[in-house]
């Protein structure tokens, strides 16, 4: 139960921080977030099309 416990707290502290950031710490976190996102799924993308052979994108290429 002690780790589960420090997982909730760790959780809510950033929380708070999260809420006492500014309007442009907040946007500058969720263009971060974005971006990692984006990477993601074009690294995804890249992966199933070259395990599947297929266009998927419309990029003209596997892969």
């Amino acid at each position: 139960m002690g780790i589960l416990w420090e997982v909730v707290q760790t959780g809510l502290m950033y929380g708070q921080k999260r809420k006492s950031d500014t309007v442009e710490d907040r946007v500058q976190f969720l263009e971060n977030q974005l971006i990692r996102t984006q990477d993601t799924l074009r690294e995804l993308v890249k992966k199933i099309e070259e395990i599947h052979g297929l266009d998927i994108d419309g990029d003209g290429k596997i892969g």
